[in-house]
């Protein structure tokens, strides 16, 4: 078989049942099989039972001096100095209402490498991805939340009173960045877990991927769409292909962090918008339903874009 149809193929193998679960929860909320009522339920348990599970036992199933990379934390952060910039001046000088350039701007860059991410780099990888993949969302997480609320105040919403302190609350309570903190400590100190809480954890472990990519499909409303899909369009783009393309450049050229390292840092940069980032748009008083038809838009462009991203990086490290 030719290689590069044998790529595309493997690709696709990794990219479609994970977007096909998308679609059947999409299907069974329609269908009213999940009620829209339940979803925020349902997400809440993906997010603080499921993914919080799964991102602790993947990094303590192995030694951090196995699955640590410095070079990878220098790419993360100089690739995300680099692209805050250009979405500050991407979106600083539109004629567009404040409240929609703060939406347009955190719609370009805050990451959905938990519920997606994670799934596709165990279906691409394996389980040290997955690990490796952790300790990306533990290092980014906290950067993502503090830009997130510096762009809302200064490019557009009117935050609540009292919200900062909230917010910084809501910061340093994250299940995600305390099971990603736990689990690096853990695994560099290399404590060991009594069998039966791992056998605990890895079970409930098990419900992240398929109920998060359930949750998240039965979460789209296709609505508001076409109305804001001038400036949604360019924001799909520099989230989708801009923000990985540079990731990309830094990880390969600059630090030469090598073919799978560098593969799963352009892969969770290349996810589409985070649900979070809608929850915290509503708390900021701002254009929710700019970032509700990003969220979903991105996540439907984000099938094509993830498969084109794994077939040219299985390329490029496959030829070099």
């Amino acid at each position: 078989m030719n290689f590069y149809l044998r790529t595309f193929l493997d690709v696709i193998s990794v990219t479609i049942p994970i977007f096909s679960i998308m679609a059947i929860g999409y299907l069974f909320r329609r269908k009213e099989i999940i009620k829209e009522t339940a979803v925020p339920a349902l997400n809440k348990i993906a997010y603080y039972l499921g993914l919080t599970t799964l991102i602790f036992t993947s990094i303590v199933k192995y030694d951090l001096r196995e699955i640590f990379n410095v070079g990878i934390i220098k790419t993360l952060y100089v690739t995300f100095a680099i692209f805050i910039v250009i979405v500050l001046l991407s979106v600083y000088f539109l004629k567009i209402k404040k409240k929609t350039k703060g939406a347009m701007a955190i719609s370009s860059f805050r990451c959905n490498m938990a519920f997606v991410g994670i799934p596709i780099v165990i279906s691409a990888f394996g389980d040290i991805a997955a690990a490796k993949a952790s300790i990306i969302i533990g290092f980014m997480t906290p950067v993502n939340i503090i830009f997130a609320i510096i762009f809302l105040k200064i490019l557009g919403g009117e935050e609540k009173k009292k919200n900062y302190g909230r917010f910084f609350l809501d910061f340093i309570k994250d299940p995600l960045l305390i099971a990603s903190i736990l689990g690096i400590l853990i695994s560099y100190f290399r404590v060991s877990i009594p069998k039966p809480v791992m056998d605990l954890l890895n079970t409930l472990a098990g419900l992240a991927v398929p109920l998060a990519l359930v949750t998240i499909g039965a979460s789209f409303k296709f609505s508001h769409i076409k109305r804001n899909l001038k400036y949604l369009i360019p924001t799909s783009i520099l989230k989708l292909l801009i923000e990985p393309a540079i990731a990309f450049f830094i990880g390969k050229y600059v630090f030469d962090i090598g073919p799978v390292d560098t593969t799963i840092t352009v892969i969770l940069f290349a996810m589409p918008l985070a649900v979070a980032a809608y929850i915290m748009g509503k708390e900021y008083d701002s254009d929710s339903d700019f970032i509700s038809s990003s969220l979903i838009l991105s996540t439907v462009s984000s099938a094509f874009t993830l498969t084109f991203w794994l077939f040219f990086l299985k390329i490029i490290f496959k030829s070099g």
